[in-house]
Formats: structure tokens, C-alpha cells, sequence
């Protein structure tokens, strides 16, 4: 079963488990293809981040975060806040080595033959749909006619849904990569990358490239009613999903059962946990989120939540971190397979066409990661390990009553917001995975700025006295229509499997095009 954020990578990987790879397997090559397909979105000059449940349920998490430059530490930034766009938005990207250490620990295909057929489309092109059409329109429009973006991507493709785009160039370096992270952090490619950012004014290095290495770390786990709810840890945002889940439980939620009841509880808990993540000094390490998640924070929180409600009038809102900022440009996809192993993988350049910088010749676009961060992101209080920025990216793991699951949502800020509604449906109400991810949502504060961190969107189908009942009871609530924008309650992907395997199962997002593929493969006797 794989479940991805576009059809071509969902058939790819389903390809790939069919003829007897494995999970891991088909989530390398469906990322790739994603790297073609949804190229505004992700890419090689990305980072990933992944969740890893083997058949006997143990789970390890990537992370694939690349780390801020070195040289920001010192360097000199005008006002002190690094761009929304351009070369000082870079961090060093962490896709391609992620690819690598996940194939070397769970792999069973060569990386090459992986890759291979998201080089394939690259070459041969593809039709574009209205969602990267539009965001091809938005780039050409914000910049000049002579920026290396135009001859790199829009020179000899259409620009309309349902024209031909190809990309022969990110093809040429899809093959080069296929031997390993050298080629990309200290070969040619780096070479390549480290001129672009000097000639631009940069601050990524050679030596910052090189040293750059995905961690296997050990997921950050709770208990929610009789769940097991397990999360990519920091610098993933994982453990603000985690927090909400146990204020939740904590102020009785899974009691709950009228609708304005749920929301209005669920938004509090998500205002509470995005307070603590604006406060924290840290979030570099599993160790700097433990007191969030201790009983002393838990109980402060529950008891200012419970003075909240009973003063029905009170305004509902928390600033939330502006480390956090973002939109919903992410994708990632879910495998489970017949052996058991499952990951859910997901991957961004962060906002649309990240940094809008590319590599001439390459087909690289590198990320925005720092964008609109504060210069002091760069400084590691002395440490020798490069420090990476806080990320929204996170993928989870759900045990529960002898099924085991993997998910993950694009959604900025948003991410932990709809994994918390969808993972409430599934474990309270017993929901099936795509009926839980088919509901209507809630978004609390929007995934792109400047909308207020507190607003509340309420996603179209959920029922109309919504609005007024939780405008009454202290939400700043969305007018009517500003909700109708799919982008911004997220697209999940999920998989997973019954005990020892005995069936897979799996969830497609309809709100961006994700794909759910079911594999019947034949056992060869």
C-alpha cells in the first residue's frame, strides 16, 4: 500500500513494492518522482524527514535537516532578519543524504535503480495541472525576465494546465546522484552550488556541504487513551502534536461529543502547545521539549484552559513562533508493505520554489529554510554541532489495538493541527483512516502570513452554526469563504498494516491530489 502526494509517485512506488521491493524502497523512488512532479513544492536542494516501523513495530526516525551556514554565526545581517527569498534563505539541503542512509539501513534496490524513473519523467516531461501551473505563473511574475529561473525551467516548456514541462537538465543530475551523496555534497554538484551562492552573495561553503550528515534518532513517544502516539523529533515540530493530544486528553476531550464542544477544547490545547513552542529557548535536542510535555506543564496549562471556558466571553488566541511561519508548500507520502515495514516520508524546499534560487544547468532550486528568520538561528552557543532550524515537517506512528499506522500532512504551521484531528478521529471514534482524513477541518491561524495567528478557519462542510457559536464563545473566527482555499487544511498521506501483517490499509487526501495504490503482488512459489 503507498499513499503519495501525486499519482505518478504513488504508481511509481506501487511499481516498486509489485516487483518485490520493500517499503523503504518504494518511498525513496516515489520521492524522487516527487522531486519532478512537484517541483515547486520539494526538491533536491530540500530536506526530509522520516519514520521508519520495521515488522516487529520497533521505530527509528531521519532527520534529514540540513543545518544553518556556518558563517551566519558572525556575519552581518541588514536588520537583523534573514530574507523571505534569495541566498541568505539557504540552509544546506538534506534530501539526497537522506536518500542515501535510509537505503543503506533499510534498503533492497540499489539507489540508482530508484531514482531512475523520476530521471525518466524529468526527460520524457509531464502535463502540467493547474496547482503547479499557478505556481509557475506566481514566480515568473515576481522576478525580472533575466533571472536564471526563466531559461532553467520556462524556456522551451508551456506554462498553461495541460502543457508539456520537461527537465532535462534535473534528469542529467538525477543519474549523477544515483551513485551516492558525494556527487551532490562534495563533487561537482557542490562545486557547482557553492560558485551560484558566492556569485549571489551567499554564505553556504564547500565545508558546510561536506559536513553534512541525516541522523537515525529515536522518536519521541506517548500514551493517548490506548494508543501509542510516536513522532519525528526535534528539530521536528513533532512534539507540538504531542502536546495538544495530551492536553486533550488531560481536560477530558475524549468525553467530548458535540462538535462546537470539541473544537473550541481542540483549539485551546493547539493555542497552549504553540505559546510553549513561541517561549522555548531551544529545540534542538528530544532532552529540550521534556518539560513541555511533563505533568507540572500539562496541569498548568489544563488549568488555565479550564478558567478560559468558564469565561465564555474570553478572547481565544496565543502568539504563535515565528520560527514556525510558513505555508503549505510540503508534500510526502506513506508505505506500508506485506512484510511489515512501513515509513511515511516527508520532504520540502519550505515555501514555493523555496529560495527561487537555482543552480544553472542542474535543475536544482534550493530552499528558503531561513526565510524570514532571525540572524541569530546561526548561533550555537559555542557548540561544534552545526545547528539546524526548527522545522513544521512531521511524520507519526499510531499503535493501536494490534494496528500500527504512518502519516504525515503537508500544512506549514498546520501539519500538527490536522494530525491531531485526524489521529482524535481514528483512536476516539474508531474512524477508518480515510474517512478520518476525508472530514471536514479546522485551521487555527493560517500557514501564510500576515493572517492572524489566532483566526480560525473553518473548513467548508462542517455544520454553519459553527461559525457563530465559537465566535460567541472567544474564537476569532474566518468570514465566511476565506476558508475555501484547499491549500490550507493540508493533503495526508497514510499506511499501515493489521496485526503480523494481515492486511494493509490506507488514506488519500482529495483536497491536493494524493494518490492511494494498492499492491496485489503474487508470492513466486
Amino acid at each position: 500500500m503507498i499513499s503519495a502526494g501525486c499519482r505518478e509517485a504513488a504508481e511509481v512506488g506501487a511499481a516498486v513494492l509489485a516487483s518485490g521491493g520493500n517499503a523503504v524502497d518504494a518511498a525513496i523512488a516515489a520521492s524522487a518522482v516527487q522531486c519532478v512532479r512537484e517541483l515547486p513544492w520539494c526538491g533536491l536542494g530540500g530536506d526530509a524527514f522520516a519514520l521508519v516501523s520495521g515488522p516487529d513495530g520497533d521505530l527509528e526516525a531521519l532527520n534529514g535537516a540540513g543545518a544553518v551556514p556556518r558563517s551566519l554565526a558572525t556575519a552581518s545581517i541588514p536588520g537583523g532578519r534573514l530574507p523571505r527569498f534569495g541566498p541568505l534563505s539557504i540552509s544546506v539541503p538534506g534530501l539526497v543524504d537522506a536518500w542515501q542512509r535510509l537505503s543503506e539501513r533499510y534498503g533492497s534496490r540499489p539507489l540508482a535503480t530508484l531514482i531512475e524513473p523520476a530521471a525518466e519523467l524529468a526527460d520524457e516531461g509531464f502535463a502540467l495541472d493547474d496547482a503547479f501551473a499557478r505556481a509557475l505563473g506566481r514566480v515568473r511574475t515576481a522576478i525580472g525576465p533575466d533571472d536564471p529561473f526563466v531559461p532553467e525551467f520556462c524556456e522551451g516548456n508551456g506554462s498553461a494546465a495541460g502543457d508539456r514541462f520537461r527537465l532535462p537538465a534535473l534528469a542529467r543530475t538525477l543519474r549523477e546522484i544515483a551513485g551516492g551523496p558525494p556527487a551532490f555534497y562534495r563533487g561537482r554538484l557542490a562545486s557547482l552550488l557553492v560558485s551560484t551562492l558566492d556569485r549571489l552573495g551567499g554564505l553556504l561553503t564547500a565545508d558546510d556541504l561536506a559536513a553534512h550528515s541525516c541522523d537515525f534518532e529515536a522518536p519521541i513517544t506517548v500514551r493517548y487513551g490506548s494508543a501509542e502516539v510516536s513522532v519525528t523529533p526535534p528539530v521536528s515540530m513533532g512534539w507540538v502534536l504531542l502536546q495538544q493530544l495530551l492536553l486533550y486528553e488531560r481536560l477530558g476531550g475524549r468525553l467530548v461529543d458535540g462538535e462546537a464542544d470539541r473544537i473550541d477544547l481542540m483549539v485551546r490545547c493547539k493555542h497552549a502547545a504553540f505559546a510553549d513552542l513561541a517561549g522555548m529557548p531551544s529545540w534542538q535536542e528530544a532532552s529540550d521539549v521534556t518539560a513541555v510535555l511533563g505533568e507540572d506543564s500539562l496541569d498548568r496549562w489544563c488549568s488555565i484552559i479550564d478558567d478560559q471556558r468558564r469565561s465564555v466571553l474570553a478572547p481565544v488566541g496565543a502568539p504563535a513562533a515565528e520560527a514556525a511561519a510558513g505555508g503549505t508548500d510540503t508534500t510526502c507520502l506513506s508505505v506500508a508493505d506485506g512484510r511489515g515495514l512501513m515509513v511515511t516520508f516527508i520532504h520540502s524546499l519550505f515555501n514555493e520554489f523555496g529560495s527561487r534560487v537555482v543552480v544553472p544547468g542542474t535543475g536544482i532550486v534550493l530552499n528558503d529554510r531561513l526565510a524570514k528568520q532571525p540572524a541569530r538561528v546561526g548561533s550555537n552557543g559555542g557548540s561544534d554541532r552545526p545547528r539546524r532550524p526548527l522545522h513544521t515537517l512531521v511524520g507519526y506512528h499510531v499503535a493501536h489495538r494490534g494496528r500500527r499506522l504512518v502519516g504525515a500532512t503537508p500544512g506549514g504551521r498546520g501539519q500538527v493541527q490536522t494530525n491531531f484531528q485526524v489521529l482524535r478521529a481514528i483512536i476516539d471514534d474508531g474512524a477508518d483512516p480515510q474517512a478520518a482524513v476525508a472530514g471536514p477541518r479546522w485551521l487555527s491561524g493560517a500557514p501564510r502570513l500576515p493572517d492572524a495567528d489566532d483566526l480560525l478557519f473553518l473548513e467548508p462542510g462542517l455544520p454553519p452554526y459553527l461559525g457563530s457559536e465559537l465566535t460567541r464563545r472567544g474564537h476569532s473566527v474566518a468570514a465566511d469563504g476565506a476558508a475555501s482555499d484547499n491549500d490550507l487544511f493540508g493533503s495526508c498521506t497514510i499506511a499501515g498494516a493489521g496485526p503480523q501483517g494481515s492486511e494493509t490499509f490506507g488514506a488519500a487526501d482529495h483536497r491536493r491530489g494524493a494518490t492511494l495504490v494498492t499492491v496485489t503482488r503474487e508470492e513466486t512459489p
